[in-house]
């Protein structure tokens, strides 16, 4: 009997996470979207959010403003929807800057923390996007730095990493519908192993 009942509260336990996690950022479940590769949920930050998203923003440790303030997106494949992994690199192509006051890109690891390599390349900023001439950008993700590429996120120690990008103060479009958002392209250039 103890073993069934420990059976089935373990069940529940991992069916409830699944269910908080696709609830936060399933492109198909209560408030979820999708951009391509890049998710978000129309309920992050909003007072109507039901209990169980609100369990599931907090269980992720997002501390969420409203969407009049912040547009949360948050990418675990590329464009063609392979998962982002370590042993892969990656060119992240903004066309044109988003639509919004201030930007940032961040690569958490695979616990959903910043990924501990000593690198200091975690993130791009708004800031590293204005010092190129150009309104288009492009971020190299990798394990090691590439030569050529002057914007680059480490990978190095994040395993199946996440890519989160944050639009602050979004234009008002943005926040009453994300899809209209114009998002960066996710490209795998290499994985090591193959040729």
């Amino acid at each position: 009997m103890w073993i069934k009942t420990g059976l089935a509260t373990l069940a529940g336990v991992a069916g409830g996470a699944l269910l908080a996690v696709l609830l936060v950022f399933g492109p198909f479940e209560l408030g979820g979207t999708a951009v391509g590769p890049w998710k978000t949920n129309l309920l992050i930050g909003d007072p109507a959010a039901s209990p169980a998203v609100r369990a599931a923003i907090a269980r992720r440790g997002l501390l969420a403003l409203n969407r009049s303030e912040t547009v949360y997106f948050n990418a675990t494949s590329d464009d063609s929807g392979q998962g982002l992994r370590e042993d892969c690199s990656y060119r992240v192509s903004f066309d044109q800057q988003p639509d919004t006051r201030w930007w940032s890109l961040t690569l958490y690891a695979e616990d959903d923390f910043l990924a501990v390599n000593g690198d200091s390349a975690h993130s791009i900023t708004a800031e590293h996007a204005a010092a190129s001439a150009a309104n288009s950008i492009d971020i190299a993700v990798a394990a090691s730095r590439p030569e050529r590429p002057a914007h680059w996120m480490s990978s190095r120690h994040a395993g199946n990493f996440a890519l989160t990008l944050r639009l602050y103060q979004p234009d008002p479009a943005i926040s009453d519908d994300p899809v209209q958002a114009i998002l960066p392209r996710i490209e795998r250039l290499s994985c090591e192993g193959e040729s």
